[in-house]
């Protein structure tokens, strides 16, 4: 499955996040997650919003209250994300 540039920017800033040790583990599981919601979605390509709806897929439901603070140091304003965080 191809990805924007957009996509695998966001992906980096994510996994420049990530402790070292999970990272290679949380790009495995970030990418196949956003290619799967990708397909299910009819789409060929990963784009920024597939990504942030795997981040939060992927995120332990004790962790989620966090990624409202985490998106907003990233740029993002998750009031656009609520249908994902609710």
């Amino acid at each position: 499955m191809n990805w924007n540039d957009a996509a695998e920017d966001f992906l980096n800033q994510l996994l420049a996040e990530t402790p070292r040790p999970v990272r290679e583990q949380t790009e495995a599981r970030l990418r196949s997650t956003a290619e799967m919601i990708a397909e299910d979605d009819g789409h060929s390509r990963v784009g920024v919003e597939t990504v942030i709806a795997a981040w939060v897929r992927n995120t332990p439901e004790t962790l989620r209250p966090e990624l409202r603070h985490q998106m907003e140091r990233l740029g993002l304003d998750p009031r656009q994300y609520r249908h994902l965080l609710d």
